[in-house]
């Protein structure tokens, strides 16, 4: 037993399953926990990017919970290499208790702080709680259906435990710790969250995901499962019985981290080796009006505005804008990858990765090169034209005809399209194959 320990919480802001959490309760007498801003990530998520307001509402409702189980939350603010020595001396900590991080970043980190801890005969206990099952569980395949086939039947000999907590000691006297601002998300709020829950028909999630003018289509359950607000054991359990769709969602993002895993050095370079040399447009005043959501393709325009407005995007609409940026603008995916990585309240980095590398079309899939047309998928899951309406109001007085389809009818306040749909995926198709360039 030990006698005074911290527990770190990063993506794990809850106490109910979080199984090392659970842990640390049962081999320490006193346990501190922490969350820290980190000062290295600050220009890329903190202060005054409005995602944090969601990460403040997250913070304040652990800080609930943990008191209402005798304990409290404490934050810091700066660099943990520096803040963890300083609080192990002042507290005479003799161990600590973290939960595995999986980005490049985080794993640095963390083994820094492992360096330091073993050279002070501190012991430190890092455990998986991100995902179901940690890569070196279960052997990995290159394909999500094998992959899937195997997760599921591993998920399916065991039985899973969602651990509660009652009760956890901490006797410390902390001053130093900064005060956490009452302040929410506009659209992202532990409401949200509860409403999703109690209102979303995971009965229909496949009649409806698609389809992004539909409210509860979707769970939008992300940014929650970003930072662990609720346990992947718990939604699992909570979805099995009612639509295998919604759980293979799950079982993506657990393949994404496995795949990154097996092979770490494709963060930033095609999985692909013969995609490794795609002589990519990368046409500066294309991505600016990419970014700035003048593709003057309304469902395309749409979405950009929707994760510049939300920090989030719906899923089929993502897919439509990753193949319009890089088949038909022919711009590297890395280059939009940083761009999610600025406004996704959602954003992961294994998993934006490798959704992009899928969407690139140069990671190992069946399918060789996808296309999602703007103007088909516009008229297919945008029917009505409420989705596209809903961001550009402008376009109100438009038939949905005239929106899905913005080569074919002129719309007086739109621009013509910045490419040509067809003549493009044309182009995409002899870069892809490495052809000779009409």
């Amino acid at each position: 037993m030990f006698k005074k320990s911290i527990f770190w919480f990063r993506q794990d802001l809850r106490t109910f399953d979080n199984i090392w959490l659970f842990n640390a309760v049962q081999k320490s007498e006193n346990i501190l926990p922490i969350f820290i801003i980190d000062e290295n990530l600050q220009n890329e998520f903190w202060k005054e990017d409005k995602r944090f307001l969601f990460l403040y509402e997250l913070l304040t409702d652990l800080k609930r919970e943990l008191q209402e189980k005798g304990s409290d939350l404490y934050v810091f603010e700066g660099v943990p290499e520096i803040i963890f020595p300083e609080l192990i001396k002042e507290y005479n900590i003799d161990s600590v208790f973290l939960n595995n991080s999986y980005s490049s970043y985080g794993k640095n980190r963390d083994l820094n702080i492992l360096n330091f801890c073993n050279s002070q005969n501190i012991q430190l206990f890092n455990y998986n709680d991100f995902l179901i099952f940690p890569p070196e569980k279960i052997p990995y395949r290159k394909v999500f259906t094998p992959f899937y086939k195997i997760w599921r039947r591993e998920l399916d000999s065991i039985e899973l435990d969602l651990l509660k907590i009652e009760k956890i000691n901490t006797e410390f006297s902390i001053n130093n710790n900064i005060e956490i601002p009452n302040k929410k998300h506009p659209y992202f709020t532990l409401d949200t969250i509860k409403k999703s829950l109690s209102e979303f028909n995971f009965d229909t999630y496949e009649d409806f995901k698609d389809f992004p003018a539909i409210e509860l289509g979707t769970s939008k359950l992300s940014p929650y499962l970003r930072f662990w607000k609720i346990s992947p054991r718990w939604l699992f359990l909570r979805t099995r019985d009612y639509n295998e769709t919604f759980v293979k969602e799950i079982a993506w993002r657990e393949f994404w981290h496995h795949i990154r895993y097996n092979f770490p050095e494709v963060d930033y370079l095609e999985f692909q080796e013969k995609r490794r040399n795609i002589d990519w447009i990368n046409k500066k005043e294309d991505f600016e009006k990419f970014c700035n959501a003048e593709t003057w393709y309304p469902i395309i325009d749409a979405a950009i505005i929707q994760l510049k407005e939300t920090n989030f995007m719906h899923g089929r609409v993502r897919m439509v804008v990753a193949s319009f940026l890089t088949k038909n603008l022919l711009i590297d995916w890395k280059m939009w990858e940083n761009f999610f990585k600025k406004y996704l309240l959602d954003y992961d980095e294994t998993i934006n990765i490798w959704n992009w590398q899928w969407s690139a079309s140069v990671w190992p899939d069946p399918k060789p090169l996808r296309v999602f047309n703007p103007i088909l998928q516009s008229q297919k899951f945008d029917k009505n034209s409420e989705y596209v309406k809903k961001y550009i109001p402008e376009l109100d007085r438009f038939s949905p005809q005239e929106i899905h389809d913005p080569i074919k009818y002129s719309l007086d306040w739109y621009f013509p399209p910045m490419i040509d749909q067809k003549s493009s995926w044309k182009r995409a198709r002899i870069y892809y194959k490495w052809e000779n360039r009409e």
